[in-house]
This record gives structure tokens, C-alpha cells and sequence, in this order.
């Protein structure tokens, strides 16, 4: 008799890699929160003064903070106060992006298998949802002014969203809330009254947008 051949190592793998991806992202998040040094970094301007290297550090430590769901606005305030308005909204828009990007590749490497093998029918429904209009779909979903960027970065990244589809969403998306928060640390007077319209133009607008998607994607196929 021939000995038998060791089984395959694919689903170990498939089952390791979510597990890793979530520990890593877990650990991440636990660790930048309670960082002196990264929290002293984005409640100063002292790094970012530093030259280039204090540029490169400064912002690279926004973008991991932005990578690992840790609240943006906080990045947002910190570029603000370091950049200005225009220079802030640019800085925080190129590193939120980049983290979010971080995410997406992370969950695509760690859990799409994973999701396609183990959720089915579930996770094929959304799939479809979101590739059938992926830029709208992600736009949407970055518009509402409630949610988690991490938990929509690495829904992309188990999904079958395009990268430039979702990043140029993701740029649109979060630059009213980015907007927000460089203004605040820029030092420019933003009332509770101007921020509660604009987180009501925001849903009126994301709601507007999930409406004509949900119509668009019933009646689009049926006219192709």
C-alpha cells in the first residue's frame, strides 16, 4: 500500500490568514492608542517642523493611525494645526487614503478566500452589490456620517471592488469630514451650528446617492 499523502495545507492557510489579519489589526490599534510618542506627535506641530524627516515621520504616523481605524479627524486636526488649510487638506486626504488603502490590500490578502469558502451565499449577495457599482457603492457608504472606515476598507478588500474605483470614493467620500476637521485645527472658528448642517447635508446627500444606486442597479440591468 502506498502511504497516505498529508492533507493539504489550504484550508489551514485559509483559516491562518483572517486570524492574522484581524490580530494585526487588533494589536495595531491597541498600540498606537496608547503611544505617548505618536499621540505627543499629532497633538504638536514640533515633528512636522523637523525638515523633511519630521514631515516623513509625522505623516507616516498619521497614516498608520488612519491604517488601523483609529478616528481620522484626529489625523485631520493634527495636519490642520501643522499645514493650514489648504496645505492640512491635502496631507490628511494623501494619508487617510494610504491607510485606508493598507486595509483594503490587508483584507484582501488575509480574508476574501476566506469570506468567498466559508460565508457563500451571504457574502456573494454584497459582493454583488458592491461590484455592480463599485465607485457608488463605496461613495455612499463614505458619505454617511456615521460608521467605521476600518470595517468599509476591509469590506472593499473581501469584496471584489476595483483599487481605483475605491480609492477615488474613498478620496471624495471622506473630504467633507477631512474638510471638518483641518479647519478645526487650522484654527478656523467652525460652530456647532455649521457642523450639525453639514453632517445633515452629508446624510441627505448619502441617502440621495444609496436611493438613485438601489433604483440605478434594479433598472440598469434590466435595460442592458
Amino acid at each position: 500500500m502506498e502511504p497516505a499523502s498529508p492533507p493539504p495545507a489550504r484550508p489551514v492557510l485559509s483559516l491562518a490568514r483572517p486570524l492574522i489579519m484581524l490580530l494585526v489589526l487588533v494589536a495595531g490599534a491597541v498600540w498606537l492608542r496608547h503611544m505617548p510618542f505618536l499621540h505627543h506627535m499629532l497633538d504638536s506641530t514640533d515633528m512636522a517642523r523637523r525638515g523633511v524627516s519630521g514631515h516623513v515621520v509625522f505623516l507616516a504616523g498619521a497614516m498608520l493611525w488612519c491604517a488601523v481605524g483609529l478616528p481620522r479627524q484626529v489625523a485631520g486636526f493634527a495636519t490642520g494645526l501643522a499645514y493650514g488649510v489648504w496645505g492640512g487638506l491635502a496631507a490628511i486626504t494623501v494619508v487617510s487614503t494610504l491607510g485606508c488603502l493598507g486595509g483594503f490590500f490587508w483584507a484582501r490578502w488575509g480574508g476574501r478566500a476566506w469570506a468567498q469558502e466559508r460565508l457563500g451565499n451571504r457574502f456573494a449577495r454584497i459582493d454583488t452589490l458592491l461590484t455592480q457599482r463599485p465607485f457608488l457603492s463605496i461613495l455612499t457608504l463614505r458619505l454617511l456620517p456615521v460608521g467605521s472606515a476600518l470595517l468599509l476598507n476591509l469590506l472593499g478588500g473581501l469584496s471584489g471592488v476595483g483599487v481605483w474605483p475605491f480609492v477615488a470614493a474613498t478620496v471624495l467620500g471622506a473630504l467633507p469630514q477631512n474638510l471638518i476637521a483641518v479647519l478645526l485645527g487650522s484654527g478656523v472658528r467652525v460652530g456647532a451650528a455649521w457642523q450639525f448642517g453639514a453632517g445633515g447635508a452629508l446624510f441627505a446627500l448619502s441617502a440621495g446617492v444609496g436611493l438613485w444606486l438601489w433604483r440605478y442597479s434594479r433598472v440598469g440591468p434590466a435595460h442592458s
